[in-house]
């Protein structure tokens, strides 16, 4: 994507990605394929200007900044990406040669569902004004399957929906299962002295594999991108033992506690085991 900024090479690869990935043409693509390739291009462009900067920035020895935050209120990726990286009138162009509404577009891309207020909105506003300074930064925190919900008034009384937004956010996610890391949860510590040495070893835990994947903030006007990195947790295997003998719920449990910790934004905590879920 070293061509970005050249509008015929920008044409060009909207037409081949349409081709290969939907087989159809701009013509005959609907407004949804559009949208998932027009992302995906422009994730593809952040990605390289990422490794491009990040280098550049290694190689003169400059530090990096880490945020860690429980959310990241983002909103939506490709008109703010768009606009910085200064593609707007260029794609409005492109796409008007095909009665494409660049405006129809954006509406198929759902608000990441990664944070609620605040605090999220806060930590939003550093990965954006980090990367327009040009400051080399990650952001963590977890990749929210649900988000926090949907809000549906029956009858007079508020009723909790999912939000499910990955099925059209997903293409802002560019999966790094290579980085995954098994996390350990519960179990008990045991204390014992070795010549003289201190030594601690955690026994009996239960095992979370969390799987990264980034998501690139654009800069306005700028050569920085911000990364940031969300985590999903998943059940690493199941108990085949248990399963063999027939404990199907024994031996699949674990992978449901496992898969719950990064389901939603905030679970409910008026019971035992939602304030279980938060404390992990």
């Amino acid at each position: 994507m070293t061509n970005y900024k050249n509008p015929n090479y920008l044409k060009q690869e909207l037409i081949n990605r349409l081709q290969s990935q939907f087989n159809v043409s701009p013509d005959e693509a609907s407004d949804k394929q559009v949208y998932q390739v027009l992302s995906a291009m422009v994730v593809d462009i952040l990605r390289a200007k990422r490794q491009s900067f990040i280098n550049k920035c290694n190689s003169n020895g400059r530090k990096q900044v880490y945020y860690l935050s429980m959310e990241f209120l983002m909103g939506r990726s490709l008109k703010t990406s768009l606009y910085n990286l200064e593609l707007v009138d260029d794609i409005t162009k492109i796409l008007g040669e095909y009665d494409i509404n660049l405006d129809k577009i954006y509406e198929y891309e759902p608000d990441a569902g990664l944070g609620n207020g605040g605090l999220g909105r806060l930590a939003a506003c550093y990965m954006d004004a980090l990367a327009t300074q040009a400051y080399p930064a990650m952001g963590y925190s977890i990749c929210y399957e649900y988000g926090i919900f949907k809000q549906q008034l029956e009858n007079g009384w508020q009723t909790e929906l999912p939000d499910n937004w990955l099925p059209g956010g997903s293409v802002w996610l560019d999966p790094r299962p290579e980085l995954s890391i098994d996390v350990h949860f519960e179990g008990d510590l045991q204390e014992y002295w070795d010549k003289q040495y201190h030594h601690i070893s955690h026994v009996n835990y239960s095992t979370v594999c969390a799987i990264p994947y980034d998501m690139y903030v654009s800069g306005y006007g700028s050569e920085g991108v911000s990364v940031l990195r969300l985590w999903s947790a998943k059940a690493p295997s199941f108990d085949m033992a248990m399963f063999n003998k027939g404990d199907y719920e024994k031996a699949l449990g674990g992978n449901s506690i496992a898969n719950a910790i990064s389901k939603v934004l905030y679970p409910n905590d008026n019971h035992l085991e939602g304030k279980s879920l938060r404390l992990r």
